[in-house]
């Protein structure tokens, strides 16, 4: 066996999506000792929003009235879609309003940075994700989940331990620098293929292709081989059915909205 062509038309009824599939041998492959492989002829859509439902959908922040001496936690669900930056402060504008906390402006700026503002309130907090782990159940964001907060942060590039100091009134707070990438690099992993020849930015060694995102929206991304010694040991392994999963750097799957797939595996046995 020399190649086996992948397309997410032929995965098997049990995949859960054409990001995260399984793939069906139509008769069994036994690789020789010392075989090695490669991905090649990669061909993926541009079809994930900007704000997916499940991934990146929720936005953290608690707040303190000034006549009140409580804070306040609230989860503001953004909905699915695609989003420029003066947009989705548009809908931070009606969503944190909507909260009934006095009147808030939420600005995009030039500096394509994001601005919250209130006089209406004693002080604010937009919460990173490393503090919100801390901050589930009562007296906190009651319904998250600390190992899946669900966070837009990644767009507003809101990391580490930024927001320690409270906003509040006539304080604003800005985002950092908008990503609305979302995702730089696509990561083509298979649990039956991946083997310790690479290891992921997470420690994983699921990892068979970094897959750059070259195309814009609405269009597939291509990504032919261009190294040809970019092999991975398959040494001695038999294969009926393969899994693989489309995912981003921090290893969640990337919906792709029932775009399809389609790959190459080509083996070699030195």
């Amino acid at each position: 066996m020399k190649k086996i062509y992948i397309d997410t038309r032929f995965k098997t009824n049990d995949s859960t999506s054409n990001s995260d599939f399984r793939f069906q041998l139509f008769k069994s492959v036994f690789l020789p000792k010392d075989s090695t492989f490669v991905i090649d002829d990669v061909n993926i859509p541009h079809s994930w929003n900007t704000i997916e439902t499940g991934v990146n959908d929720r936005f953290y922040v608690a707040w303190r009235l000034l006549e009140t001496d409580t804070m306040n936690y609230n989860i503001i669900m953004i909905p699915s879609g695609r989003y420029s930056g003066s947009e989705l402060a548009t809908w931070f504008r009606s969503g944190i309003n909507a909260l009934g906390t006095g009147q808030w402006t939420v600005v995009y700026t030039s500096a394509n940075k994001i601005t919250f503002t209130t006089n209406n309130v004693a002080n604010f907090k937009i919460y990173t994700d490393d503090e919100l782990t801390a901050m589930s159940g009562p007296g906190g964001f009651v319904g998250m989940d600390p190992y899946n907060k669900m966070t837009v942060n990644e767009i507003l590039q809101i990391y580490g331990n930024q927001t320690g100091v409270y906003a509040g009134t006539g304080k604003p707070f800005t985002t950092g620098f908008l990503n609305m990438i979302t995702h730089q690099d696509l990561y083509l992993t298979s649990a039956s293929l991946g083997s310790f020849d690479a290891m992921g930015a997470r420690g994983e060694s699921s990892v068979i292709r970094k897959i750059p995102v070259n195309a814009s929206w609405g269009s597939s991304i291509i990504d032919k081989l261009s190294d040809a010694d970019d092999s991975m040991s398959c040494s001695k392994l038999s294969l009926t059915t393969i899994d693989f999963q489309i995912r981003g750097v921090r290893g969640n799957v990337v919906p792709l909205n029932g775009g399809h797939v389609s790959f190459t595996i080509r083996f070699k046995e030195n």
